[in-house]
């Protein structure tokens, strides 16, 4: 059976031949807690690691640190780059010849308009570009998207209604496109679809502040619109977080989780982030030239899905069934799950659905209170504390181009505690086998199945290696893992690290790990 080896675990090799050790392993220290970092990848061309520093010019313009890493993650080129202070890094894409990263104002000034910057990178003739924009007031970066050389930014209203804004990043060109929607919308999720060189954007509509439809509208890279749809919400149900595709006709599919709806009244604003709905299936779509198709799977008619579920959800679950054998209950109730980040990883011919469950986790604490000057007996005021997210499960659901599900599976990685939201795992097809990793406490744990979704591997898990021999793993605070290119893939994050042998014994990094799969 293949596995994951460290491409650290090259150390072995050196007894038998003189050569420099590579350790697959790359730093930086982390000296602010609101400090950014990222890393972007060019594919089969290495990558660039961009963090912000504490130094400033003469200008007060804070410097900010653009690191180029080949394939072995060893330093070709570091870049210092000035930019406005209180800027935060929003988000950053790269493609095998271009990396853009988008800046925005961590303090914004009560103005009429939103200020960003932008930085590119053009690996091939190694050369920086940086340019500014405004936005309108109150308005909203959703997200970005790279293709080859053309960025587009997409960004949503203060109440409502959004645009995309486009760069020609090659001849420095921007333009704003505004999708024709008749009611209120907000445009929901942005994404590029790099094998057609296309980009699909998802648009919720609003009538009376009610979520009724969703559209859909497809560019290419020029930014002409080449497709446009619309999915009017069912009873009580409407289309939550979702991936797109296209078949072999180029016709657009969405896969989608279906969330229940309900007849109160919404805002549209900060709605792209709230995460709190609970799904209760997957609706798959495709909008073919004979008419729109569709096709919708629940939760509660998957067989064995209840061993997705959590703990506290699988007892709930067990005691419904248990009421319906005494005849106490008619109808089996939903089985939900709260998803973060859906993927789509096509595998032997199908599509498979991704979709991290996660649940937020609160105790209750007693305190007590005294009266006035303590002259009045004490009371108890009791109150809740958020202790984190725990993403405690992981669900993948095999399509076919024709919304058929050939199967599903679930794997368990029981992750700590995490005070934000982020994607904790990945999925690859490697060969003719998908891989399901997730790192977590220095230590990677995986799972590898066929084609039929049979389950090879259980979970295994394997320590990782430090960057020196004395290190010992102490606390992280991120810890992710992405596909790099081919077989290999990156674990990042940020980590507390201890060394008795080095001069600082505790150190505070931002690393990125390289791993193969063999």
């Amino acid at each position: 059976m293949r596995r994951f080896f460290l491409i650290a675990a090259w150390l072995v090799s050196t007894c038998c031949f003189a050569q420099q050790v590579e350790t697959a392993r790359y730093e930086l220290p982390r000296w602010g807690k609101d400090q950014s970092c990222q890393f972007v990848s060019f594919g089969e061309q290495g990558g660039m690691m961009v963090s912000t520093t504490e130094k400033t010019n003469d200008e007060k313009q804070r410097l900010w640190e653009f690191v180029t890493l080949d394939t072995s993650l060893y330093e070709q080129k570091v870049d210092l780059i000035p930019l406005p202070d209180h800027l935060t890094l929003f988000d950053a894409k790269g493609s095998d010849r271009w990396a853009t990263f988008v800046f925005l104002n961590e303090k914004q000034s009560r103005s009429d308009s939103v200020g960003f910057w932008v930085v590119t990178f053009n690996r091939m003739e190694q050369e920086y570009n940086t340019f500014t924009g405004r936005l309108p007031e109150r308005s909203v970066v959703q997200s970005i998207a790279l293709i080859d050389g053309t960025l587009m930014l997409a960004v949503n209203n203060k109440g409502g209604g959004g645009f995309l804004s486009q760069y020609n990043l090659d001849q420095s060109r921007q333009r704003t496109i505004t999708p024709s929607i008749g009611n209120d919308f907000i445009v929901f999720q942005f994404a590029a679809i790099p094998e057609t060189k296309e980009f699909v954007m998802a648009a919720r509509e609003f009538v009376d502040k009610h979520y009724r439809a969703t559209s859909f509208f497809v560019y290419s890279r020029d930014g002409l619109l080449t497709q446009t749809h619309c999915f009017e919400n069912g009873e009580n149900a409407g289309l939550g977080r979702m991936c797109f595709a296209f078949d072999k006709m180029h016709q657009l599919m969405v896969f989608s989780t279906l969330e229940r709806e309900s007849n109160k009244k919404v805002t549209v604003e900060g709605m792209t982030e709230d995460f709190s709905k609970e799904a209760v299936g997957v609706t798959w779509i495709k909008f073919a030239a004979s008419g729109t198709q569709t096709k919708t799977y629940l939760f509660k008619n998957l067989p064995d899905i209840d061993q997705a579920l959590s703990s506290s959800d699988r007892l709930r679950v067990k005691e419904e069934l248990l009421k319906m054998q005494q005849g106490k209950k008619k109808e089996k109730g939903e089985i939900t799950f709260q998803f973060y980040a859906p993927r789509l990883v096509d595998f032997a011919g199908n599509h498979v659905f991704v979709a991290e469950a996660f649940q937020p986790i609160y105790h209750t604490e007693t305190r007590m209170d005294y009266g006035y000057y303590g002259v009045y007996r004490t009371y108890p005021v009791t109150y809740t504390v958020f202790d984190g997210y725990d993403f405690f499960s992981e669900i993948l659901l095999s399509f076919d181009d024709e919304g058929e599900l050939r199967w599903h599976a679930s794997v368990r990685f029981e992750n700590d505690l995490c005070g934000s939201l982020w994607a904790h795992a990945t999925e690859a097809a490697a060969r003719d086998e998908l891989l399901v990793a997730s790192p977590g406490r220095q230590t990677l744990r995986y799972e590898v199945f066929d084609a039929d979704g049979t389950q090879l591997l259980n979970q295994q898990v394997m320590p990782m290696d430090f960057l020196y021999a004395n290190d010992t793993f102490e606390d992280d605070y991120v810890a992710g893992i992405t596909q790099w290119f081919g077989s290999r893939f990156l674990v990042h994050g940020c980590q507390l690290v201890q060394n008795p042998k080095l001069r600082n014994t505790r150190r505070t990094v931002f690393y990125v790990q390289k791993l193969q799969y063999e």
